[in-house]
């Protein structure tokens, strides 16, 4: 074990409340050789004869400045969160933060043949139970599934619903068809059955062009425009109908910023007003079922690090409830992900995004000794 069950620091009075919970750190998947324990014969032996093809998807190039914090623990390659070990010395360093969310994102979901990407994603889901959660009680995860088979996604999420500490289900940003279309439903349906949300985090299946008009000729390209992808997800979402037939959905944003939401809300429910013809089902205005169902993580910050910036973009969003803290280890953004307390002057807001509005999505309470939440 790396640390005790214990939350150490924590005073007794403090047993009982909401922890203060990291939503997105990330798990990096050392070489494609770390998943043949957890894969069967038949799959092992195809990686070793395929000489280990890696799906690692660098959506961080390795060298930028972005991908990892200089001062990060690091492997025998300079690699930050390859290890539990190394995560959870810089994660847990200051004693702030009471759990962890790991969101592995080697890319499982780019093997384009069904069966194989199946395996993969079991193998990768042992291998983060065994590897990570298995060594850390303050560390929880998210379910990999193969998103190239909605069924098979589905019972990925049944396998591994009865352990606890899988706590969401992890689906990547851009997908081969829209999350709201009815083949995705298994999905949705499993995740509800479970009590899980579902988070949406940057990235994707690459079997077409990352954006609507084609293939981005830069990184910075590829980065800014996931953001459009996340907003054609949720109009999907919410236009066909997926918070009607699974009312308990929940779901959550990841490392896409959060300023652009206002506005993407303030129009989607303008035009719902003149189209909801075209969508009978959906009675309710998507102001707010984006409020009620959606949450948005706080890293990176989107400026609201700057003085009222916070508290101004919260008041755009009408709600309190929408944004939960991140750190989004081991990348490295342009402002710290607790900067966000310089954009209010409200202890009340910092302790809904700290503890209260994560809470809601994963009832996480702050571990008395000998005790995990």
């Amino acid at each position: 074990m790396v640390a005790p069950t214990s939350n150490p620091g924590v005073p007794d009075e403090l047993d009982g409340v909401p922890a203060v919970v990291d939503c997105d750190v990330h798990a990096v998947l050392p070489s494609p050789h770390s998943l043949i324990p957890y894969l069967d014969e038949y799959w092992a032996d195809q990686l070793v004869a395929q000489l280990a093809p890696t799906y690692e998807p660098n959506y961080h190039p390795r060298g930028s400045a972005i991908a990892q914090h200089s001062d990060a623990s690091v492997d025998e390659n300079g690699r930050a969160a390859t290890t539990a070990e190394n995560l959870v010395k810089d994660v847990f360093a200051d004693g702030f933060t009471d759990f962890a969310v790991v969101n592995c994102l080697y890319g499982v979901q780019q093997i384009h043949q069904p069966r194989r990407e199946m395996a993969h994603a079991r193998a990768l889901n042992h291998w983060i139970a065994n590897e990570w959660l298995d060594k850390d009680d303050r560390l929880r995860a998210s379910i990999v599934v193969p998103q190239g088979s909605p069924r098979a996604a589905a019972e990925e999420i049944d396998f591994w619903s009865g352990d606890k500490r899988f706590v969401q289900v992890l689906l990547l940003g851009q997908s081969e068809l829209l999350y709201g279309r009815e083949i995705n439903w298994p999905i949705w349906e499993a995740a509800e059955a479970a009590g899980l949300p579902v988070t949406l985090h940057i990235g994707g299946v690459f079997r077409q062009a990352p954006t609507s008009v084609g293939w981005p000729a830069s990184h910075l390209e590829w980065y800014v425009g996931q953001q459009s992808n996340i907003e054609a997800q949720l109009n999907s979402i919410i236009s066909e109908g997926i918070l009607q037939k699974f009312p308990k959905t929940k779901i959550l944003l990841s490392e896409l910023g959060f300023n652009w939401l206002p506005p993407f809300m303030w129009k989607f429910d303008k035009l719902w007003k003149s189209y909801r013809p075209d969508i009978p089902w959906v009675q309710e205005s998507p102001l707010e079922l984006i409020r009620e169902h959606v949450r948005v993580t706080t890293s990176p910050s989107d400026g609201a690090e700057e003085a009222g910036r916070l508290d101004s973009i919260v008041d755009r969003l009408g709600s309190d409830r929408m944004l939960v803290y991140s750190s989004d280890y081991p990348h490295k953004h342009h402002s710290g992900p607790r900067d966000i307390e310089n954009g209010t002057h409200s202890p009340e807001l910092l302790d809904r995004i700290y503890r209260r509005n994560a809470f809601d999505l994963y009832n996480l309470v702050v571990p008395s000794p000998g005790k995990v939440g």
